[in-house]
């Protein structure tokens, strides 16, 4: 028996054939911002790839993931007092909880994406998400 002809590789050739939405499609802007704003962010917002700001870094990214259109970028609130104080030991913990708070939020908004038939990857925190489509204006 070959690959091809076996159900279960027809089955899912047949899901993402017919899942996978056209690469024209823009996506609505409200529905991410309140897609990743479920996930947990405090805050977001899309940069095209094109955004001329970018030319120093347009390279990187592209290498890291070449389909990518945008760029999502959230932030999370930290607890300042555990940043304020001289203790360093409180603001590391704060620092450490909230980064690994962001990593969590951008692999939920990526496997969401991901459930959409939208291609995205989530690099470590501190750096944007990058996906295959530009949002639409909101």
């Amino acid at each position: 028996m070959k690959l091809e002809d076996h159900q279960t590789v027809q089955r899912i050739r047949l899901k993402t054939a017919s899942s996978e939405p056209s690469k024209k499609e823009s996506l609505d802007a409200g529905w991410l911002k309140q897609l990743v704003r479920d996930a947990g962010a405090d805050d977001v917002g899309f940069v095209e790839i094109a955004r001329p700001a970018l030319n120093d870094q347009r390279e990187d990214i592209l290498k890291a993931f070449p389909h990518t259109r945008t760029l999502i970028s959230f932030v999370v609130r930290m607890n300042r007092e555990a940043i304020r104080t001289p203790a360093r030991s409180v603001s590391n913990t704060e620092f450490h909880h909230s980064g690994d708070e962001v990593n969590d939020i951008a692999r939920s908004v990526v496997q969401a994406l991901e459930d959409q038939g939208i291609r995205a990857m989530n690099p470590a925190m501190g750096f944007p998400m990058e996906m295959d489509r530009f949002p639409g204006k909101v």
